[in-house]
């Protein structure tokens, strides 16, 4: 007896699928067609294709000049080319679950009006020196440029860089650039051109760097039309000693890893030594007090409107001592009066401009109930027409209280080595600018008014580091009467900083600052006030200002 087995045509097409797909080898995508070059027109329609083999699914991923634009669930990626930015290399990248192939790259011409990859950027100069506004723009074929000043044509300006030698001030104006090829013409954005007029002439001291020795450069706004110049450093003398002055062209040849050494934030504007024929003669007489007299001369060649460095100072650390910021540097009149020569007004020696800032006025002392300190005012500026990076304020000699307790400077950022004194750091001040800033002093008796001695000194740049703590949740920030109150839990003998941006964004792109000193906790609630500098950098308007207290254990 013979038994005869039948199979639905379906079920028996699906066994032999089933066979077949048991004898191939799962396979890793291969590309079989890569995208092709091709060039379009602004408008029109930009199209590759990619064709892989490989074990499904595959995954087709595009990429521009080495950037990810998008995935497909095919080899195929269309868009309207709206500007020649679109330009430049197109790939594939096929993945499945075995692995991945690359495509060869292909490119991508545009042809359309130019587009600026580099605008003109404005400019400041002096009276009489140069100006130069240059772009720089994309496009597959020949451009021309023409330069507008206040929208109008300049003669002759037709090439990508702009150069104005000589500036008079009736060039002051906003200047731009048209770029025109055969598919349309763009026009820059405006870029303002300022013309200061020569500055007066000012000497102020540079950034302290120490590599074998402490060097200090000297930093001399030139008028352009001096030919002499006369003035004193003075120095602590507890700290420094051996002080000396090389002007720069002998460090340029005699010590070039000196001048190596400088970093390049020591010299604001260029580093232009003094003529070749100038005649240095140094004055000791005061050294011992702390006070070195320079007096410069030269007959030819003027030094270039604005700042440069001169030269060096250079000192040795007294012995014992191992910080060199411990020490106050600056510049004064004596030995040397700081002159210059001659004088535009045709008197025989004009003052120079000195550059430490300068207390302004000194306010009377007032008891916060809120706070229980007692607070002063201090309004402080720069006279000078120089930068100056930091202005530090130092408070010596604030004496004892009727219960015979010390006063302490409450809200002091730091205590200098030598001699001890507490200070807090105001800011970079700019030229003639003036500024308050408010003192808090912590009086046991609530009663007493401090008796400091207040100066003031530039400093280097200060840079406070973010300390590693944690970020408070349980902050109560109040805005009144034009001043900020946060206030926090604590626990006893941790630290806690307030911190402050401009935006929330800023708390996590780095765009923040740090109020210091930081308070200490008590193991209750305490307020902090932001009442302007030294506290926070500006005094907080109409709630622009965000905050956040980090927890230092």
């Amino acid at each position: 007896m013979q038994v005869a087995l039948r199979f639905p045509g379906r079920l028996l097409a699906g066994l032999l699928f089933v066979l077949l797909a048991g004898r191939i080898a799962a396979q890793a995508p291969v590309i079989t067609l890569n995208p092709v070059s091709q060039t379009n027109t602004v408008g029109s329609l930009a199209s590759f294709t990619v064709e892989a083999t490989g074990t499904l699914p595959l995954t087709y991923d595009y990429y521009f000049n080495g950037f990810k634009v998008s995935t497909f669930t095919n080899g195929i990626i269309s868009f309207p080319v709206s500007s020649v930015l679109e330009a430049g290399t197109y790939l594939a990248v096929v993945t499945n679950a075995l692995g991945s192939a690359t495509s060869a790259p292909a490119t991508l011409t545009v042809l359309g009006p130019p587009v600026f990859s580099m605008l003109p950027q404005p400019q400041t100069v002096f009276a009489g020196q140069t100006a130069t506004f240059s772009a720089e723009v994309l496009s597959a074929v020949p451009v021309t440029y023409q330069w507008l000043f206040q929208n109008n044509a300049i003669q002759n300006a037709t090439n990508a860089t702009l150069i104005l030698p000589n500036v008079v001030t009736n060039q002051i104006g906003f200047y731009a650039v048209q770029a025109r090829n055969e598919y349309g013409t763009r026009t820059s954005l405006a870029s303002l051109l300022a013309v200061n007029p020569l500055p007066a002439a000012s000497v102020r001291l540079g950034v302290l760097t120490s590599t074998n020795r402490i060097q200090v450069p000297v930093l001399f706004t030139a008028h352009s039309t001096e030919t002499n110049i006369g003035f004193s450093v003075s120095f602590d003398p507890t700290v420094f000693t051996n002080a000396t002055f090389v002007p720069e062209r002998d460090i340029l040849v005699e010590d070039p890893e000196a001048v190596a050494a400088i970093p390049s934030r020591s010299i604001r504007i260029r580093p232009a030594a003094l003529p070749n024929d100038a005649v240095v003669i140094t004055d000791e007489s005061q050294l011992a007090d702390g006070r070195l007299g320079l007096s410069i001369a030269w007959a030819t060649n003027n030094l270039a409107p604005g700042e440069s460095s001169i030269g060096l100072i250079f000192f040795d650390l007294v012995d014992g001592m191992t910080n060199a910021l411990a020490g106050q540097l600056g510049v004064t009149n004596l030995p040397v009066p700081a002159v210059y020569a001659p004088a535009l007004d045709g008197a025989t020696n004009i003052i120079l401009n000195v550059m430490n800032p300068q207390l302004v006025a000194v306010g009377g002392f007032s008891l916060n109930r809120q706070t229980g300190l007692q607070q002063q005012v201090v309004t402080f500026g720069n006279p000078g027409n120089a930068f100056v990076e930091n202005t530090r304020l130092t408070a010596a000699g604030l004496g004892f209280d009727s219960l015979t307790n010390a006063i302490f400077l409450a809200n002091a950022q730091g205590i200098l080595l030598s001699p001890v004194l507490p200070y807090v750091d105001l800011g970079a001040i700019a030229p003639t600018e003036v500024r308050q800033a408010l003192l808090e002093y912590y009086v046991t008796d609530r009663v007493t008014a401090p008796t400091p001695t207040l100066n003031l000194f530039a400093t280097l740049p200060v840079v406070i580091p973010t300390p590693d703590g944690t970020v408070m949740m349980n902050v109560v920030t109040r805005w009144t009467h034009g001043l900020v109150l946060v206030e926090f839990p604590t626990v006893s003998f941790n630290r806690y900083y307030i911190q402050y941006a401009s935006t929330i964004a800023g708390f996590t792109n780095g765009s923040f600052s740090t109020s210091l000193p930081p308070m200490y906790g008590t193991g209750s609630r305490r307020q902090w006030l932001d009442s302007g500098p030294p506290r926070t950098a500006t005094v907080p308007v109409d709630e622009s200002r965000f905050y956040r207290v980090l927890e230092v254990k």
